[in-house]
């Protein structure tokens, strides 16, 4: 009778294995699928950021020194995915000007900075009004525009202690009013 048992012993597998075996997987495998989620989410927000910035250039660069050109730029970056996403909070819109250097390269001009909020609320005092902006055929200024975005992280601190605060720039010359 002993031999019987004995045997059907070895002919059962443990019933808890497979479970603790799960138990020890399932996290690593909700990590990576967190991961995954929050890199293609992260992936969206800053591709989206990208494109409101050219975008936005591009309206720099159309609207010239028209006195309303710089609500006309932050209304391109609200009317975006970036303004209208609630996965990322743009937290400002810069538009500046660019310097070119001797060697071709552009320095930006940190006294002509104009920052503004989504809504188009201006952030401080506006150094470098629309108006000023030259677009004479042959010496246009060039302009950059900056979005600064925060991304808050879904999986709470699964992933990272703190929000994820970055930006996307572009650069473009003002088109000429005249040829």
């Amino acid at each position: 009778m002993l031999a019987h048992v004995a045997q059907d012993a070895h002919r059962h597998k443990p019933r808890g294995q497979a479970i603790v075996e799960f138990a020890l997987v399932l996290p690593v495998l909700l990590f990576l699928l967190f991961a995954i989620l929050e890199g293609s989410l992260l992936l969206f927000v800053v591709g989206s950021a990208r494109f409101a910035a050219g975008e936005a250039a591009r309206e720099a660069s159309e609207a010239g020194n028209a006195v309303d050109a710089d609500q006309r730029i932050v209304l391109q970056v609200r009317k975006s995915a970036m303004g209208t996403t609630s996965l990322a909070r743009v937290t400002s819109v810069e538009i500046y000007k660019l310097n070119e250097q001797p060697d071709g390269s552009l320095l930006k001009d940190l006294s002509k900075v104009n920052r503004y909020q989504l809504d188009g609320t201006p952030i401080g005092s506006i150094p470098w009004p629309a108006s000023s902006r030259n677009v004479t055929n042959g010496t246009m200024d060039f302009i950059g525009i900056t979005v600064i975005f925060r991304y808050d992280w879904k999986s709470g601190t699964l992933l990272s202690l703190g929000p994820f605060l970055s930006d996307q720039s572009f650069y473009i010359r003002l088109e000429p009013q005249s040829y």
